[in-house]
């Protein structure tokens, strides 16, 4: 899974990120909110671990910048001092998924950041983001409350990106991922990708792009 860790204790943030990497996780360290928030529009994790008391802002306040921020939900983990009933209901009511008070085990820890992960790998929820929301289990697309008609391929191709925006798709991880299938002419991804672009109206009017990565693949980018 992609983590993206923020905390600004420098030997806090090592220990975590020698256990998120030793769990085949791979997690990236911020010391501050500013670099977060900018590295957010290139890219996004699969799952945030924030601190509470930081340089340049406060937990709360990087959890409320990175929710007005994105309009897909990614799990949010706390992992910081403040132990009192009151910070942690601040924080689960302003959004966070969890939370944890230091010192911690590498232990309970590591099963929070697989929980988060599993509710994250459900594919089968709904997902809704900007004006298209996904039904999964019925392959049903609505594009701002319209249904658009797609080809179950279609539809997995688009799911994929919409559970992914921000990151960048090789053809090949999309062949594997989609179809199953590696090692053969990937321009079948480009005729779906066409396709898709066209059926769901993907144009920066409507909030979101895909870009085409020359030689090696999509990213689908909010506008």
């Amino acid at each position: 899974m992609r983590i993206w860790l923020l905390e600004d204790d420098a030997a806090q943030a090592r220990l975590l990120l020698s256990w998120l990497q030793g769990a085949g996780h791979e997690a990236m360290h911020f010391d501050n909110t500013a670099d977060l928030l900018d590295a957010l529009r290139r890219d996004q994790p699969e799952l945030f671990v924030l601190d509470w008391e930081l340089p340049d802002s406060s937990g709360i306040e990087t959890l409320q910048r990175i929710r007005d921020k994105l309009t897909w939900h990614v799990p949010v983990l706390f992992v910081t001092q403040r132990d009192s009933e009151a910070d942690i209901v601040m924080a689960l009511s302003s959004g966070a998924d969890d939370y944890m008070v230091k010192q911690i085990s590498q232990g309970e820890f590591l099963a929070r950041v697989v929980a988060l992960g599993r509710r994250l790998g459900n594919t089968s929820l709904e997902l809704e983001v900007g004006p298209y929301r996904f039904h999964p289990e019925t392959h049903a697309i609505y594009r701002d409350g319209e249904p658009v008609s797609l080809t179950v391929k279609d539809f997995e191709l688009a799911h994929y990106l919409f559970r992914n925006v921000g990151r960048l798709l090789s053809r090949e991880e999309l062949l594997k991922e989609i179809w199953g299938v590696s090692g053969v002419n990937t321009r079948t991804v480009d005729m779906h990708m066409s396709r898709v672009r066209k059926s769901l109206d993907i144009r920066p009017e409507s909030g979101f792009r895909i870009k085409t990565v020359y030689r090696h693949g999509y990213r689908l980018e909010q506008v």
